[in-house]
């Protein structure tokens, strides 16, 4: 599957998410991707996050233990990866480039 499509498919499955777990994903994945545009290189990023460790903050944002956050992090991409799983078995590309009277590369990815 290709990056475009898991990256379309993960908002999709955050989005049905319950709320609480929607707001944490969310706000410790944000954290991350800030740390991210912050580093210049892996190991910068690596020690962004264990300075500013994003599940402490989650933790202290949501009023939780970093226990509690953990473990419900951990949860919430169990969740995601089986639903990716479920998802990307149920999908298919369907290619109409070769049709007549069809602009060149006319692709449609369809969930079955």
């Amino acid at each position: 599957m290709n990056e475009h499509v898991m990256e379309i498919l993960v908002r999709t499955i955050v989005a049905s998410l319950p709320e609480k777990e929607k707001d944490v994903y969310q706000y410790i994945v944000r954290t991350e991707d800030e740390l991210a545009r912050q580093s210049h290189t892996k190991e910068e990023f690596m020690g962004l996050l264990t300075r500013y460790s994003p599940h402490h903050q989650a933790a202290a944002h949501f009023n939780m233990s970093i226990e509690d956050t953990l473990k419900l992090m951990h949860m919430i991409e169990d969740k995601i990866t089986e639903r990716m799983e479920e998802k990307s078995q149920s999908y298919k590309w369907i290619d109409y480039s070769d049709l007549e009277n069809t602009p060149s590369k006319l692709q449609f990815l369809c969930w079955i």
